[in-house]
């Protein structure tokens, strides 16, 4: 049997037409429609990474390393308070959208370069209503689910911790709003409870590359250096043409202590 339903104007922006098989083989067809949307908004986004030979590499780069696997490392990571947005842009780590499935996040690490890929999230004034109810429903004795849009939930509210936060999520399309202002995103976000429910293992992954990230002394320090000294076009100039002078002061006390014959 095939379902034809309607997304509601949450994540994308757009009512979407999401066409789901149920019972063909990939999975039972769903009891009502919290559980319907549920499902289709978590299988919103095909990845498109898995035919490309680079994103298979760079998926291979940025396994987590043997060693993170151990029990202490993981609770190292449960343990560890999870920084806000400003505090991550700050460690180096860059922002930007990767589809619109609440479970589509990313880690990418490359020497100094790091960048965090997150669902596209559409804020609406019911927006609240309608993931509490998707929360009650995924908390429900009878239901089995992975706690997916829970943990989303819990991922993010961390992340956003003040208006500035939700300017850069907004700036890199990740988050788009109805409301009045950046301040009110954070509110909603604080005000949606999860209850203290959450599957760990679903971003572990994503959430312990970001502290091998920032626990790097060498990557944090060279964030910094960019963030502080290198932020206007200026500074880089005056650093290219100082050394360029250097450079020739250099090459003029050589030739004149070893002159050519």
């Amino acid at each position: 049997m095939c379902l034809l339903i309607n997304v509601p104007n949450i994540l994308g922006g757009n009512t979407r037409k999401t066409k789901l098989p149920w019972g063909n083989g990939k999975g039972e067809e769903p009891l009502h429609l919290v559980e319907a949307s549920r499902r289709a908004l978590l299988s919103l986004a095909e990845s498109q990474e898995k035919s490309s030979y680079f994103w298979q590499f760079v998926k291979k780069y940025n396994q987590p390393k043997v060693e993170n696997e151990s029990s202490r490392a993981v609770w190292k990571v449960l343990n560890s308070p999870f920084r806000s947005v400003t505090d991550l842009k700050a460690k180096g780590i860059h922002f930007r959208r990767s589809s619109y499935c609440l479970t589509d996040f990313k880690f990418l690490s490359f020497a100094f370069y790091a960048q965090l890929q997150l669902p596209s999230f559409y804020v609406t004034h019911n927006a609240k209503v309608y993931f509490s109810n998707m929360i009650a429903f995924e908390m429900s004795p009878e239901t089995h689910t992975d706690y997916a849009v829970t943990t989303y939930f819990n991922f993010m509210k961390p992340l956003i911790h003040n208006a500035n936060d939700v300017k850069v999520l907004r700036e890199k399309g990740i988050l788009y709003s109805l409301l009045a202002s950046d301040e009110k995103v954070v509110e909603l976000f604080k005000s949606i409870d999860t209850y203290g429910y959450s599957n760990f293992g679903l971003f572990r992954d994503v959430k312990m590359r970001i502290e091998e990230h920032c626990n790097n002394k060498a990557r944090t320090w060279m964030a910094d250096l960019l963030n502080t000294k290198f932020q206007s076009p200026w500074t880089v100039i005056a650093l290219v043409t100082a050394t360029f002078l250097l450079c020739l002061t250099f090459l003029q006390t050589y030739f004149t202590i070893n002159p050519r014959d």
